[in-house]
């Protein structure tokens, strides 16, 4: 049963990262791409301390009800958890010396994006009987939050890898890899929250995204850089001005919510 309980939660995103890695033409170390995993995995470890502080500040919100929503779902969910990611991938994969083509930033970032998914799931998965309904039942839930995972590091990693190879608009990628990532993590959080619908139409969305953003990699993926080619370095005044800057954009979603929902 316990068996059970854990495949249920780390099969679908194995299985997602499996395919992305024997997509990849010039394919990937799996020791490199497991680490990435296993960085990702234990990286819930440390959000659920700081968790702790985000969920008080929200049981003392005043504000009306959806406005707490966007708080816990813009702030405490995605921008808390696409940072840990963001991280990983700029400090650790893109300098790895095999991080070497466009294809590579999508192929390490949804190895870290899906190993912090098969952690969180496990912990819905083991936790079923508290949600009132069935193990099989949580772990069909749970694809859904697996699948805007694997999205968001794709879109993360397509930023990051024209970043990456690419001198022209450096800062405007390394921005974008964090902020849509961030907006569409914590938008389908929001929306998830109140519709079965919203989830379905979520769904198709997804799916849709995934199949163009597919058709982007094929496009990149033809591009073989050795490592004696350029690869243009992303700074710490980048990857900063990221953050902030898309923490300022989820601040002002959230103080407008406060004042106008």
């Amino acid at each position: 049963m316990v068996i059970n309980l854990y495949l249920a939660a780390i099969v679908p995103a194995v299985l997602i990262l499996l395919f992305f890695f024997f997509r990849d033409r010039f394919r990937e170390p799996p020791r490199v791409v497991l680490t990435t995993f296993v960085l990702g995995f234990l990286f819930v470890i440390p959000l659920g301390y700081l968790n702790i502080i985000l969920d008080d500040i929200y049981y003392n919100l005043q504000a009306s009800e959806l406005a707490k929503t966007i708080y816990m779902n813009l702030l405490r969910a995605a921008f808390h958890e696409e940072i840990y990611k963001f991280f990983i991938l700029i400090l650790y994969c893109s300098r790895h010396t095999k991080f070497n083509e466009p294809m590579d930033a999508v192929v390490y970032g949804v190895a870290v994006s899906l190993g912090f998914s098969a952690r969180e799931n496990i912990d819905y998965i083991l936790n079923y009987e508290t949600y009132g309904i069935t193990w099989e039942l949580m772990a069909s839930i749970r694809l859904l939050p697996t699948i805007m995972h694997a999205i968001a590091s794709i879109i993360m990693g397509l930023f990051l890898s024209k970043a990456v190879f690419s001198n022209q608009t450096v800062a405007r990628r390394v921005f974008l890899a964090f902020l849509i990532p961030v907006l569409f993590h914590g938008f389908y959080n929001v929306f998830i929250t109140y519709s079965t619908a919203f989830a379905v139409i979520l769904l198709l969305v997804g799916f849709i995204s995934v199949f163009i953003l597919y058709r982007r990699l094929r496009k990149i993926q033809s591009i073989k850089f050795d490592e004696a080619e350029t690869k243009y370095e992303i700074s710490a005044r980048n990857i900063f001005t990221s953050i902030f800057g898309t923490g300022f954009v989820v601040a002002l979603i959230i103080v407008i919510s406060f004042y106008y929902l």
